[in-house]
Order: C-alpha cells, then sequence, then structure tokens
C-alpha cells in the first residue's frame, strides 16, 4: 500500500480533518461473500482480515464484527473487530492488521476518518478498551495521523515481514531469487526431491500435528491448531499444504492460505532429512509457482525477525520487505 499524505512528517490537526471524520460511518457485514469481495478489492490486504481467519478467531472465543467504512455511501475501508468477553464483561476490541483501504493512496483526511469512526464506534470507556496494530508504515507521519485520531502508542513491536510480486512470471521470480536460493533448490531436485500439493483433511491435519510437536520441541507459541483447523474449515479452497517427498515419505511441510488475490506463508515444518534436501528452499520455490498459475498476485513470507536464521533464509527470496506502526490503543 502506498500512501502519498506520509512523504511528509507535518502532523494532521484533528481541525483540517473534523468534516471528514465525522462524515464516515461504519457498518457491520456478516455476508462472507460481501467480506471476500471487499478483500480482494483491497490493494494491499493482510490475512488476519481475512474472514477465514476471523472464523478461526471466533473459534478461540472472540466475537467478530466485520465492518465497512463508508464515505457518502461509497466504501473506503474495512476492518475485522475482535470483541473479548467474558462472564458478560465486555474486556477488550482487538484490531490486526487493519483497517485496510480500498484506495492504494487514501489522503490524510479519509486515513484519520476511518480510524476515528472505528474508535468512536469501538474505543471508549463504554465500549472497552480498543487495542490496534494498524496497517500504516512505521514513521512519524502514520503517527501523526493515529494522533489526530485520538490514539495513544502502546509500544513500538510491530509486525515486520515482505512481499513478493507474483506478477512478474515465473522467469522473472526465479530470476529475483538470490543465487544460493536457486542453487539449493537445484540441489534438492538432484537428491530426488519430489512435491505433493494437497488440501485434504488427512494432509492437513498432519500439517497441524507437525506444527504443534515443533512448538513444543522448540519453545515458540504461534497460531494454534483450534485456530487453524477453523480457519481451514471456513476456506478449505485457500488453504493448501505443501509437502516435499523424499523417498515417499513426507519429510517437510509448508501451509499456505490465500485471501482475495494474496496469500501469506503460515506454519511450516521441516524434519531432519527435509533439512539435509534444503526443503525451504524447494518449498517456497514451489509456493510461488504454484500461486502465480493461480493467479495470485503477491505473497507475503508471513513474518520477518531481525537477527532470527529463519529471517535471513527468507531474505534470500528478496522480498520487498515492510514494517507496520506498532501497537496503539483508545480508551
Amino acid at each position: 500500500m502506498t500512501y502519498d499524505v506520509l512523504s511528509t512528517a507535518t502532523p494532521v490537526s484533528p481541525a483540517k480533518t473534523g468534516d471528514a471524520r465525522e462524515a464516515i460511518t461504519a457498518e457491520l457485514v456478516a455476508d462472507k461473500a460481501r467480506w471476500d469481495s471487499l478483500i480482494a478489492s483491497c490493494p494491499d490486504p493482510h490475512l488476519p482480515q481475512g474472514f477465514a481467519y476471523g472464523e478461526g478467531k471466533a473459534a478461540k472465543g472472540w466475537t467478530v464484527r466485520r465492518v465497512v467504512f463508508l464515505e457518502a455511501g461509497r466504501p473506503v475501508a474495512i476492518a475485522t473487530v475482535l470483541e473479548f468477553r467474558r462472564f458478560g464483561l465486555h474486556l477488550v476490541n482487538r484490531v490486526n492488521r487493519g483497517p485496510l483501504f480500498l484506495d492504494a493512496a487514501p489522503d490524510a483526511a479519509e486515513i484519520v476518518g476511518v480510524y476515528a469512526a472505528l474508535r468512536r464506534r469501538w474505543g471508549r470507556i463504554w465500549t472497552a478498551p480498543l487495542l490496534i496494530a494498524p496497517a500504516l508504515p512505521l514513521g512519524a507521519p502514520s503517527d501523526a495521523l493515529l494522533r489526530s485520531a485520538g490514539y495513544r502508542l502502546r509500544h513500538r513491536r510491530s509486525w515486520q515481514s515482505g512481499r513478493i510480486d507474483l506478477t512478474v512470471g515465473e522467469d522473472a521470480l526465479w530470476a529475483g531469487l538470490a543465487s544460493t536460493f536457486r542453487n539449493r533448490v537445484r540441489n534438492a531436485e538432484k537428491a530426488g526431491a519430489e512435491l505433493r500439493i494437497a488440501q485434504d483433511d488427512a494432509t492437513y491435519e498432519w500439517m497441524l500435528a507437525r506444527h504443534a510437536e515443533n512448538m513444543a520441541e522448540r519453545g515458540f507459541t504461534a497460531a494454534d491448531p483450534t485456530l487453524l483447523r477453523a480457519l481451514r474449515v471456513t476456506a478449505p479452497e485457500d488453504v493448501s499444504v505443501f509437502q516435499l517427498l523424499h523417498q515417499g515419505e513426507p519429510v517437510a511441510g509448508m501451509s499456505v492460505v490465500r485471501f482475495g488475490t494474496h496469500a501469506e506463508y503460515h506454519v511450516g515444518w521441516f524434519g531432519p532429512a527435509g533439512r539435509k534436501l534444503n526443503a525451504g528452499n524447494f518449498l517456497m520455490w514451489q509456493v510461488l509457482r504454484d500461486m502465480h498459475r493461480r493467479g495470485v498476485r503477491t505473497f507475503d513470507v508471513g513474518g520477518l525477525k531481525p537477527g532470527d536464521g529463519y529471517t535471513r533464509f527468507k531474505q534470500t527470496m528478496k522480498p520487498v520487505e515492510y514494517q507496520l506502526a506498532g501497537e496503539w490503543m483508545s480508551w
């Protein structure tokens, strides 16, 4: 997403945006087809805003509100708002990597107007606190817009990742990878690596089991099987498992989720035999090829963490890296 307005760090005063803020209204969306259409219209959507991901959060006990923001009856942005309740008490509201704008370059008034409308509905003391990881780029210009809309910074930790443009075609995709990445793909192929792409229940349960084992063995937390299973049940056609087979046995796997015309790497597992075969390189290349052939426009590598070995591997795919604006709140 590009924001022309963010080329300047000059704060946007409420006085200059007040009319636009009041003009933008919020309308709830319940229909999956309509939501999917809106997601497909977003130039740079994020997975947590997809319908299926929302259903995954619902399986974890959140109440999901999908909202479209309207200016003079025209949709300008969307957001998935998660409400958390216990014992009848509304405790917190959460937006993760949203709202998403339908225009690739919304102006300052529209950005502030949408965030202000979100805050009016979910970020006041009588509605419980609103915690938000905005889908805005890290930097002083985004800070100024968020403060103009009434938000306060919680902390700077934020989602950091990278995207790959799949519309360039297979030849350009291959050429755009680091030479070490390409060599490892070739080595895997010479060693007899085979690909299997599946969308059936049994293969997905295999992937979930490997994911759970991986978290337990390596001591990290990520999306759990309850969320992932509910996500897939909602949109099984959008969730694919890529397996590396060696001598007929799966020795590594990756799960990829499509949403609109975009896709994101979600979970992965690499057994000892898979690591020897450069499974990450082999499977990621197959993911790029398959998503391109299915008409997916961009692929998100699924998160980058500075200093992490898996991040260094992902960076050899040469994604366009980005970082979002941190965590903000309204109450």
